[in-house]
């Protein structure tokens, strides 16, 4: 009984505190020397600011390795510590010893809540550079690839249950947690997605979460190519003689912008337009183009409901 009231404490105490997202707490910052902390083998290649990178590291007696999980102390002492997944390690101009992490969230700080199993963990695209000397501890988790398909079902329940066993032998014994991690989780595109192991803790220099945001970025930058029959707004390509929606209420009749808001009623909602984009106009230098000053030429295309009476 008293097992089962600390497990009720901890998610408690989980749901309470963890509201705040991690990617903007500063790690604290321990009173570690020099000697605590020591790089465990040979320095490796160089990141693109021409950082050293190292696969290992000794921490206060604790192996911190590239592709394990530790957790992270923060500036709220009352917080539950942040796990992050060690993505690589480097050592900067001024010679402190760096970590390039990803936020790795439990079940209950995810869409599952309570209906999450205590020893998951997801992998997401929020990452953190923080000195080594904030890792508090190094946890086992273990990276899974569940193989789906109905000739597997068999096999995968029956590891479930060893595993089951093993995680309640475990607590019997008042042994440490182990944590385990099979998705990734994207709470904007509410989501959970199989990972990409072949990408991860390549201890290389480069993160591929990183690499995908400065994408996604760039594609979200507002261009329009130098013969102006194409721009790029918020991560679309749009070209002459494509076909494309445009809100009805440039349309109005009376200038009033219509509701498209789906809590009204359906009386008073109106379709998007259909129109074809003929010319793209600019009146500044296509290389000062910006969404507000660049204009576009179309042809609308009326709906039956639009010329009825």
């Amino acid at each position: 009984m008293e097992e089962d009231s600390e497990v009720e404490k901890e998610k408690t105490l989980l749901l309470e505190k963890i509201k705040k997202p991690y990617s903007v707490v500063k790690p604290t910052k321990f009173c570690s020397s020099n000697k605590e902390i020591t790089w465990d083998g040979l320095p490796g290649d160089k990141t693109c600011a021409g950082e050293t990178l190292y696969k290992r590291a000794i921490v206060r007696g604790d192996a911190v390795a590239v592709g394990s999980s530790v957790l992270v102390e923060m500036d709220d002492s009352d917080d539950v510590s942040p796990i992050y997944f060690v993505d690589y390690m480097f050592e900067n101009s001024d010679g402190r010893k760096m970590v390039h992490g990803r936020l790795m969230l439990r079940g209950l700080q995810t869409v599952l809540g309570t209906s999450a199993n205590e020893r998951e963990v997801f992998l997401t695209n929020d990452c953190l550079v923080f000195d080594l000397g904030d890792v508090k501890q190094t946890v086992v988790m273990d990276i899974r690839l569940t193989p789906w398909g109905y000739q597997h079902r068999k096999t995968n329940a029956n590891n479930d249950k060893i595993d089951r066993a093993r995680a309640e032998e475990r607590r019997r014994r008042r042994l440490p947690l182990e944590y385990y991690c099979r998705s990734l989780y994207c709470p904007e595109r509410g989501a959970f997605f199989c990972l990409s192991t072949n990408t991860m803790g390549l201890g290389s220099g480069v993160c591929q979460s990183c690499k995908m945001k400065e994408t996604q970025k760039e594609k979200e930058i507002f261009k329009v190519n130098k013969s102006k029959t194409t721009f790029s707004l918020k991560g679309a390509e749009y070209s002459v003689k494509d076909f494309v929606y445009l809100r009805p209420h440039y349309f109005a009749a009376d200038g009033k912008a219509m509701d498209t808001s789906k809590s009204r009623k359906n009386a008073r909602l109106k379709p998007f337009v259909v129109f074809h984009l003929l010319e793209i106009e600019l009146s500044k230098s296509y290389k000062l183009a910006d969404p507000e000053s660049t204009k576009v030429k179309v042809r609308r295309f009326f709906r039956p409901d639009d010329i009825s009476p």
